[in-house]
């Protein structure tokens, strides 16, 4: 199983060039990993924070699942089916840093950029994201200094 991040900043999502692709199609992917835990053992999200930090170092808010697809892929020289599940985020904080070891690159684009090269499972992440996504709500005056009289 691999697990990604759809990681949202400012209107714009965070896209890598991985040296080894994981994901199918395009030149982009997200950030992400391929788990060889046990099932049920819980790491999906934890991994997935520490991979962020490790390929890219930033660090996100709450993962939501918002993506999932199932592909072959090869891993080892053995061919199997895999279940790609891509959770949505919001970036927290962190410098952008793409480790060059495993990433060519790593940058923030509009999802209004994205074009034909940009894969169908990607474009629907980002719908899913953008409709169930809560706004943040802005503090009211009353809010912030205490009661409001």
């Amino acid at each position: 199983m691999g697990v990604f991040a759809l990681v949202h900043q400012r209107n714009q999502y965070l896209l890598v060039r991985p040296r080894r692709p994981i994901l199918p199609g395009g030149n982009y992917g997200l950030p992400g990993l391929v788990l060889d835990a046990e099932a049920g053992s819980g790491v999906a999200e934890m991994g997935l924070r520490r991979a962020l930090l490790a390929q890219v170092g930033i660090s996100v808010s709450g993962l939501r699942l918002v993506g999932s697809h199932a592909a072959r892929g090869t891993e080892h020289g053995q061919a199997d089916a895999r279940l790609y599940l891509i959770f949505g985020t919001e970036y927290c904080s962190g410098i952008l840093n793409p480790q060059p070891a495993e990433l060519y690159s790593a940058e923030w684009m509009a999802a209004s950029s994205f074009d034909n090269r940009t894969p169908e499972w990607l474009h629907a992440a980002v719908r899913e994201y953008q409709t169930t996504a809560t706004p943040t709500p802005t503090p009211s005056v009353s809010s912030v200094f205490g009661r409001k009289r």
